[in-house]
């Protein structure tokens, strides 16, 4: 299924590939994917994170956050280790999905909401809001 899910936010990443179809259709069929990974292929998902590009980042994290499993949690954070700042805010609009009590000291751990915080003054209307809440959801 890996493989599956590689090859189609390939596409969907490529200049070619329409936001609108993205947004309308094409990110639910890669959830759907999602939804039928196992653990090899979360494995192999995490194994070749470091390898992609952007965009197909971002079109990954727009799909998780709803399959609740530790290697779901510890890909988004994993991606949060970035310097653009849309994927990093698109991670953390995912763990807020994801966060629990019981994953609450893996985030805090990796010292995502401290960064969090920090985009909060020079964020627009909407991304501050997100994280607001994501910081005060995670406050110690």
């Amino acid at each position: 299924m890996y493989d599956k899910l590689d090859t189609y936010l390939t596409e969907c990443s490529s200049e070619l590939a329409s936001d609108d179809y993205w947004y309308d259709l094409g990110f639910e069929y890669a959830t759907e994917m999602l939804e039928n990974f196992k653990e090899e292929d979360w494995e192999r998902l995490e194994n070749q994170l470091d390898k992609k590009t952007l965009m197909w980042k971002k079109r990954l994290i727009y799909c998780l956050g709803d399959n609740e499993t530790s290697k779901e949690l510890d890909i988004i954070i994993n991606l949060t280790n970035t310097e653009d700042e849309e994927l990093f805010v698109m991670c953390i609009d995912a763990l807020r999905e994801v966060a629990n009590s019981g994953n609450k000291e893996k985030i805090l751990f990796a010292q995502i909401v401290e960064r969090a915080g920090t985009l909060i003054p020079k964020s627009g209307i909407a991304t501050k809001k997100i994280l607001e809440r994501f910081v005060s959801q995670f406050s110690v």
